[in-house]
């Protein structure tokens, strides 16, 4: 139950899906929020350092996927799922991939760019590992930008993908990953 089989995803490869999903959806919509308010907002200073912070845990838990990713099995795609398909959710899969590490590895560069770093919930500061230049700095806002905005489209893709799927074609693939189980 807790790693994946032939016709199901487990426990673990589930739950960082959705935890991964959570994460990088709330921190677009956090980040959004944010970009609107003054610097006498009081959220002003609260929003930066819990983004900042969800940011790190999600780059923690994409590196966890990666990882569980080369210790389970992966169970495969459900016979409905036709061979363009297949290809189509093998490049999704490898863009969303990258989103959960350049995000979080730009707003990493953009927080620590003045040689602060990043406090954790109040428990501990993820120190600053890099000299930042400011062109460096600069092109990290700008990725981190056009990353998030542009996740957004694919996240949406991947979603409307999964329901298609799902009520089109009546395949398994959306059960197998809400309900982890140990068959499907």
């Amino acid at each position: 139950m807790w790693r994946s089989g032939a016709g199901h995803y487990g426990i673990v490869a589930s739950g960082l899906h959705w935890a991964i999903a959570l994460g990088i959806v709330g921190l677009v919509g956090l980040g959004a929020w944010m970009v609107g308010l003054t610097y006498y907002d009081p959220w002003y200073n609260d929003s930066l350092a819990l983004h900042k912070a969800i940011g790190i845990v999600v780059l923690a838990l994409a590196l966890a996927k990666f990882s569980w990713k080369l210790a389970d099995r992966y169970p495969g795609y459900g016979p409905e799922v036709k061979p363009y398909e297949r290809a189509g959710a093998t490049a999704m899969h490898w863009l969303l991939s990258a989103l959960m590490v350049l995000l979080p590895v730009t707003g990493y560069l953009i927080s620590t760019s003045e040689g602060a770093g990043i406090d954790m919930f109040g428990l501990f500061d993820v120190p600053a590992f890099f000299n930042v230049t400011a062109e460096t700095r600069d092109l990290a806002i700008d990725i981190h930008y056009y990353v998030a905005y542009g996740g957004i489209g694919l996240v949406g893709l991947h979603v409307i993908a999964a329901l298609k799927h799902h009520f089109v074609d009546r395949g398994s693939t959306l059960r197998r990953m809400l309900i982890p189980r140990s068959r499907a």
